[in-house]
């Protein structure tokens, strides 16, 4: 048994331990709470601002009828119950900061996909009679002025409100956030798919209206590209722009799926040789002097930042709107030796290791070997 005297040394040591451990316990639950709090803040910041940019909402057209001069607070109850928002209170904040108290009787068109700004620009147009709604399909390798001819033709937009949209309009879409206002800058995000949009016949906003078009399509992109390719992108060392803008070559360039890898695979060895500056890739020039059979001399020596052949990398935009199948192929490219490739008259390559095997697969197609 221990003496007193000895116990009576312990217990300064023992207290001291006691308080160490006991402050170390106070410290972790700190630290745990914290970063639990943040967690849940972060959490509903998230939920609040996918509400208010409507980033990842689904595409679902809702018809409201407004009678009389009707308060904001009202009109955000009727979007919470059409399921057009989630928060009303964050909706009458919004309307309070843009002091806007009540909304003009009408019948208006919305969507659960637009965010907040587009919502009160729609309800603040004035009543609109309905319109009718056209079905659009966007091929696959579309480019931006493709798509343009193509709504304009379906009466779905105007030409120069959609350019002027489109070059200087700043979406809040997570792939657009290094991307800078301009000429060709959604070059590659508008997702090709089958869409239904109200035409542009008497509408008195199509300013709004365009934005509308364009965010259906932007808001189809984060939804194909999936957090999925997301994280893939980000282990395989790329970024999503570099992957939308070797997508859109490939698209142009395969004509068989079972090559959209391989030729990923060329266009990623050349950017990475010191050996290869220029990718020589010939949709880049009919991007900027349209389609032709066959492109000339004088073609290949245009003066355009898009000329793959005198400027070095990738092009400065995507050069159409790729699929799903060809970012894959951008994503995880095959891995191999080759540099160089030329078409046969099915739509497939020969591929080629030196400038050597090219040059004779080259003869071989001119000399109709594989005709």
């Amino acid at each position: 048994m221990a003496s007193r005297e000895n116990l009576e040394k312990n217990e300064p040591a023992n207290h001291l331990f006691s308080g160490f451990f006991a402050g170390v316990i106070h410290t972790v639950g700190y630290v745990l709470l914290v970063v639990g709090i943040s967690l849940l803040l972060a959490t509903i910041g998230l939920l609040l601002a996918n509400d208010f940019l409507a980033l990842l909402k689904e595409d679902k057209p809702v018809t409201i009828e407004l009678q009389d001069d009707t308060a904001a607070a009202d009109v955000a109850k009727l979007l919470k119950e059409e399921d057009v928002i989630k928060y009303p209170f964050l909706f009458k904040l919004i309307t309070r900061l843009k002091k806007v108290d009540a909304f003009r009787s009408g019948t208006y068109e919305v969507n659960s996909n637009m965010d907040y700004g587009q919502l009160l620009n729609t309800l603040r147009g004035g009543g609109k009679i309905t319109r009718d709604v056209v079905t659009v399909t966007i091929p696959e390798g579309y480019n931006l002025k493709e798509i343009c001819a193509l709504l304009v033709e379906k009466d779905v937009v105007k030409e120069d409100v959609f350019w002027d949209v489109a070059n200087n309009y700043d979406f809040a879409h997570f792939m657009l956030k290094d991307v800078p206002l301009g000429e060709n800058r959604l070059e590659g995000y508008l997702f090709p798919d089958t869409y239904e949009f109200y035409t542009n016949s008497d509408n008195i906003n199509d300013r709004g209206h365009t934005i509308d078009v364009i965010n259906k399509m932007l808001n189809n992109f984060v939804k194909k590209y999936t957090q999925a390719m997301r994280n893939l992108t980000e282990a395989n060392g790329k970024t999503i722009a570099e992957v939308v803008n070797v997508a859109s070559l490939v698209e142009k360039e395969a004509q068989k799926e079972d090559e959209r890898t391989i030729i990923a695979g060329v266009i990623y060895n050349r950017l990475n040789s010191s050996s290869f500056p220029y990718l020589q890739v010939d949709p880049t020039i009919l991007y900027v002097i349209g389609h032709k059979e066959a492109l000339t001399v004088e073609d290949l020596q245009i003066d355009s930042p898009y000329n793959t052949y005198n400027h070095e990398g990738l092009p400065p935009t995507a050069i159409c709107n790729p699929g799903v199948a060809c970012l894959m192929a951008a994503i995880k490219p095959e891995h191999h030796n080759y540099y160089y490739y030329v078409a046969k008259p099915d739509g497939s390559h020969i591929f080629s290791r030196t400038l050597e095997e090219h040059n004779r697969a080259v003869a071989d197609v001119e000399a109709g070997k594989y005709d």
